[in-house]
């Protein structure tokens, strides 16, 4: 930006005097507004960016949980809810905002990932990430960021699947620039199918 910092021309200069005269309510009136809405990154900003992973039925309705704020640390509930869904706000250490909103069993599954143990489900798990989302790997479940000289896996709104035997996916693309339905974590007990969805605001 150093640009912005060379020295103005002589009428530039003068116009900047003359601006400076104007009387102070009007230059106040010229301040734009501030947006209105929570402060990003305070709990009230969380909570209503985790709902906004899933419709409005299911997000508003549901748990809304803060991620740990250490490895191993347990995530902190932001909001009780009574429809058996848990959100969580963005991911802090992606490039984009991704919350999610998981089923009861997918939660089990998210418990699983967090904790580097095998999930144990008990039927089909269903997850919305509304927003998209950025992955270091679409293989290694447990990288936080990509290789050098790699990019992030930037996915747009989508839904996710996973079954208690994830071997049952294999044979799914696992391509995600297909355009169409692939698995994530392949070969993993974390594998789950990513479904791409309409953008958030269009007809589902």
């Amino acid at each position: 930006m150093s640009h912005w910092r060379r020295t103005l021309p002589a009428a530039a200069s003068l116009l900047l005097a003359a601006t400076a005269c104007k009387p102070a309510q009007q230059q106040q009136a010229q301040q734009p507004a501030q947006p209105a809405g929570p402060a990003p990154g305070s709990t009230e900003w969380k909570i209503q960016d985790a709902a906004s992973a899933a419709p409005a039925s299911i997000g508003g309705a549901a748990t809304i949980m803060d991620w740990p704020s250490a490895a191993g640390a347990q995530p902190t509930q932001l909001r009780a809810g009574t429809n058996g869904w848990t959100c969580f706000p963005d991911v802090p250490d992606t490039p984009a905002n991704d919350p999610m909103c998981l089923d009861g069993e997918f939660m089990k599954w998210a418990q699983a990932w967090l904790s580097h143990t095998q999930p144990h489900l008990s039927h089909a798990a269903m997850a919305y990430m509304l927003q998209g989302a950025a992955d270091a790997s679409n293989t290694d479940p447990f990288k936080t960021r990509p290789d050098s000289g790699q990019a992030w896996v930037m996915t747009g709104p989508h839904v996710m699947m996973t079954l208690p035997n994830p071997a049952g996916l294999a044979g799914m693309s696992t391509d995600p620039n297909s355009g169409g339905p692939y698995v994530m974590f392949g070969g993993t007990p974390y594998a789950h199918v990513m479904m791409p969805v309409a953008p958030v605001g269009h007809t589902m």
